[in-house]
């Protein structure tokens, strides 16, 4: 009963190895295709071969660092190098996109594309940050595009303009 057994192990064994040695050795095409969506949006963009392969390879998720990069370049004036270096160094690629676009579309100043694309990376909410943008722009007449995101970019959580500390 005990030669059986072994026998059996064995064949279990032998069956086995090539099954899980093939499932090792074929990459997972959805993986595989994430980065090559990556290459192909970048290379679409304007950005070299070299770099679209680095920026790809180094991202945590390569979709969302073309589909930013993508968004910029096709909606603003931002060429797809300048939207790749902006993308490609914070942690919320859409919102990035979405920042640059909101206030490039609502302060419509080819100028401000560079400034905003720069201003929208270094907020932390770039969502709010457009937000507050816009809305400063739209309401306070005496404020151009660019004092509306000075103000914006430079705002405190608590003025001490307005709420003077003790």
């Amino acid at each position: 009963m005990n030669n059986y057994f072994e026998k059996t192990i064995r064949l279990t064994a032998l069956a086995s190895l090539p099954a899980f040695l093939l499932t090792i050795a074929t990459p997972n095409s959805a993986v595989a295709s994430n980065f090559s969506a990556c290459a192909s949006s970048l290379l679409n963009s304007g950005i070299a071969e070299e770099d679209a392969g680095v920026a790809c390879a180094d991202a945590l998720e390569p979709k969302m660092l073309s589909a930013c990069v993508e968004k910029i370049q096709q909606e603003t004036n931002v060429t797809g190098q300048d939207a790749l270096a902006a993308c490609y160094r914070v942690r919320r690629p859409e919102e990035l996109a979405s920042c640059v676009v909101k206030i490039d579309n609502n302060l419509a100043s080819a100028e401000l594309a560079d400034l905003a694309l720069d201003n929208c990376r270094r907020s932390l909410l770039p969502e709010r940050f457009a937000d507050c943008v816009v809305g400063l722009n739209d309401e306070i007449s005496a404020f151009s595009g660019t004092e509306a995101i000075d103000s914006c970019i430079s705002a405190e959580d608590f003025p001490t303009e307005l709420f003077p500390r003790n």
